[in-house]
């Protein structure tokens, strides 16, 4: 009578194989599922940085259209233009609709989101000026543009000077409505 040995593997050898290949398994989903997060995290904070910078530019773009208009007070000199800290209202010579010629009443200001409480987005409001216009009150009733989402502050500052005859230097507020900066 002849023995033949057997071929194949113990039921010990196949569970440690089965082990083995079960822990790389679940190294291999771990890596995969972290390079997908980190993806996910760059490419929000890649968005989130060019929203930034479109939302900066068409700020930049802005403000460099700023009319010096005056407004109908024949008892005060006064230009339209406002400037706070955190808040920036002026005359845009850059229409306020597509369909629609003439200058613009525009601010531009930190608000909440009524969507999501504690965020705040750099907002502006644009609506058309008329002739009859005497302050920026019009802008309460113009629809919200958001700018940039999410901004924890916003701060503006301005260069100019009082008269002619003092040296330009920067400003939190601008103080002086005779003038522009």
């Amino acid at each position: 009578m002849t023995i033949r040995a057997q071929r194949g593997f113990t039921l010990v050898e196949l569970v440690v194989a089965l082990v083995l290949l079960g822990a790389m398994m679940t190294l291999l989903y771990s890596g995969l599922t972290f390079a997908l997060r980190s993806w996910d995290a760059g490419d929000a904070n890649g968005r989130r940085t060019a929203d930034r910078r479109i939302g900066e530019n068409f700020l930049r773009r802005e403000v460099a259209e700023t009319f010096p208009m005056r407004w109908k007070d024949p008892t005060n000199l006064r230009f339209a233009f406002e400037g706070g800290d955190r808040v920036l209202r002026f005359v845009s010579s850059r229409p306020a609709g597509v369909g629609q010629g003439g200058l613009a009443l525009v601010g531009v200001d930190v608000e909440e989101d009524p969507k999501h409480p504690r965020t705040h987005n750099l907002v502006m409001r644009r609506v058309m000026a008329d002739s009859d216009t005497a302050d920026f009150g019009a802008l309460g009733e113009a629809l919200p543009s958001i700018l940039v989402e999410d901004v924890d502050s916003v701060e503006f500052s301005y260069f100019g000077a009082e008269n002619d005859f003092n040296d330009p230097r920067w400003w939190q507020q601008w103080p002086f409505p005779a003038r522009m900066p």
